[in-house]
């Protein structure tokens, strides 16, 4: 399993790593959700605020990864577009 985390291409090692890192992730709610079962039953207000709260802070993390993505992409064409114009430097 680690070894195929590192095959491929950087693309394939990030998702491997997110899929990893949401495992454990469920893994640790998982547990805490066992330990402290009383707690959750006892407060399902908090319970679905605090899922609701999650979501929306998912959201937002997506919304800006996609914003900046973008961004990024326009700098690399006008770089591009700029480094295309300027005439290459004569041999010395």
């Amino acid at each position: 399993m680690a070894s195929a985390l590192w095959a491929g291409s950087s693309r394939d090692r990030v998702f491997g790593l997110a899929l990893l890192d949401a495992f454990t992730a469920g893994a640790g709610l998982g547990y805490l959700a066992h330990q402290y079962r009383e707690v959750l039953v006892a407060n399902p207000a908090t319970v679905g605020l605090v899922l609701l709260f999650t979501f929306t802070l998912v959201v937002l993390i997506g919304s800006a990864v996609r914003a900046l993505r973008r961004a990024a992409s326009r700098v690399d064409t006008i770089f591009a577009e700029e480094l295309r114009k300027k005439p290459s430097p004569g041999p010395r």
